[in-house]
């Protein structure tokens, strides 16, 4: 009788214990259940800000009547990064100034950069947007004729700072305060053409650029194109800082894949 009710109450001892580890293991996997979860909000929220920087680059992108970034890469960007569930925000600026920017800042991509030989290595380059086509285009009033960039070298050519054609004359031997003028702006080209056409005889535009002002102006019947740069030009792209995180980079990464 002594040792049957030793083992009753060495049966109700593991039998306890037994319910007190299923309550450690089953309390331990709700735990390590909201711990994961938990994981999963902090690795979100811990991810800083994107900050998206732009250029006024019609039709490419650029404010509308209202003050809302418009245009057939803007709306692309915009319907991308809306799905990527990122947290970012979209400026415009200058071109040298959004260009800076994104050399600068870890947590900053731009758009539309085009992906030139130079800069390959200065950028991560997540996504192609748009093929671009540029011209050298000269004032009507000063009745120039050119078949090569070598001629081309005599007169003062107005270039967006920065921009990819920019760093492709200079590559071909232009110098800037000789026959290069640095713009900030594709429309302060516009201006100088409409308004101060004694200063220079040649602007480097984008044809798309130009088709987009005849249509809204009557500047560009003051441009003839009389050369295009002979050059296979690379495409425009969505790039980023080269320090931006892993995370948001792959974010981005699948999120302009599946538009595709």
């Amino acid at each position: 009788m002594l040792l049957f009710k030793f083992t009753n109450q060495l049966f109700a001892v593991i039998f306890n214990l037994h319910q007190e580890m299923l309550k450690v293991i089953i309390g331990g996997a709700r735990v390590a259940k909201w711990c994961y979860f938990l994981f999963i909000i902090l690795s979100n929220q811990s991810l800083a800000k994107l900050n998206v920087v732009t250029e006024y680059f019609p039709p490419a992108q650029y404010l509308d009547e209202n003050e809302q970034l418009v245009g057939y890469i803007a709306d692309k960007v915009q319907m991308v990064l809306a799905s990527s569930t990122l947290d970012y925000t979209i400026s415009v600026h200058s071109w040298s100034t959004a260009f800076n920017m994104v050399l600068r800042d870890p947590q900053t991509c731009i758009f539309s950069m085009a992906r030139s030989t130079s800069r390959e290595k200065q950028f991560i380059w997540i996504a192609e947007l748009a093929q671009l086509n540029t011209y050298l285009y000269a004032l009507n009033s000063k009745s120039i004729v050119i078949d090569s960039l070598e001629q081309a070298k005599q007169y003062r050519i107005a270039v967006l700072k920065d921009n990819y054609s920019h760093h492709f004359l200079l590559s071909q031997g232009f110098e800037e305060g000789v026959n290069l003028m640095l713009m900030n702006s594709f429309d302060n080209i516009f201006k100088i053409v409409q308004s101060r056409q004694s200063t220079i005889d040649i602007v480097v535009l984008p044809e798309q650029r130009v088709k987009f002002e005849q249509s809204k102006r009557q500047v560009t019947d003051k441009l003839t194109p009389i050369l295009r740069l002979k050059i296979t030009q690379p495409a425009l792209y969505f790039a980023c800082n080269k320090a931006l995180d892993k995370p948001t980079q792959t974010k981005l990464s699948n999120a302009f894949n599946a538009y595709q």
